[in-house]
């Protein structure tokens, strides 16, 4: 009976299943899975280096307002921060990508969402710093994204420990900006 049914999945010579059509029971070829995944991965790597760099454009730091601020004396050269988010937001990502995979919005909802919810987030703060010119703001906002972050990497590594490894460099980097935003903000306030 076993070898029967291993009969019915022989193919001919020219490449055709012998016996069986395709169904819609029937599981989808890997080559295909392939292609969705592949999809997918390059969707979730995009969306957030796309949403970046459209904000950046926009909201960017190479403006009077941010040149003229009192900064400390451990603020990074400007170059530095594009280059962090280069890498952080592929990265980023790439952790969202490993998580979905882990079945999708159906069990991985709550970090997911966490996820969307860092992200709007993140990209609120460069419109409330550079485009709003309100620092204070941005602190606050920045600050909600550090506990929204930390919780998401908790998620994540619940849901895959590799996901959640990539997303604590990215952790570490907006700790160390919300440290930032605080010495501006404390150097700038009475301006």
């Amino acid at each position: 009976m076993a070898s029967e049914g291993l009969a019915k999945r022989v193919k001919d010579p020219a490449g055709k299943i012998k016996g069986e059509e395709y169904s819609k029971d029937r599981k989808v070829p890997p080559s295909a899975k392939h292609v969705k995944g592949l999809r997918s991965l390059l969707l979730a790597i995009g969306t957030p280096l796309l949403l970046g760099s459209i904000d950046a454009f926009f909201n960017g730091p190479n403006q009077p307002f941010y040149t003229d601020l009192q900064k400390p004396f451990w603020n990074p050269p400007g170059w530095l921060f594009g280059l962090a988010w280069s890498l952080l937001y592929p990265t980023m990502g790439l952790a969202s990508w490993l998580v979905w995979a882990e079945g999708g919005w159906v069990k991985q909802k709550p970090a997911l969402g966490l996820y969307i919810v860092q992200l709007v987030l993140n990209l609120l703060w460069p419109y409330t710093f550079f485009g709003q010119h309100n620092i204070l703001l941005a602190l606050v906002d920045i600050v909600a994204l550090d506990f929204v972050l930390a919780a998401c990497v908790q998620a994540f590594s619940k849901a895959n420990h590799v996901a959640g490894n990539l997303m604590k460099p990215y952790l570490a980097w907006v700790l160390f900006a919300t440290a930032l935003n605080f010495s501006l903000w404390t150097l700038n306030k009475s301006a």
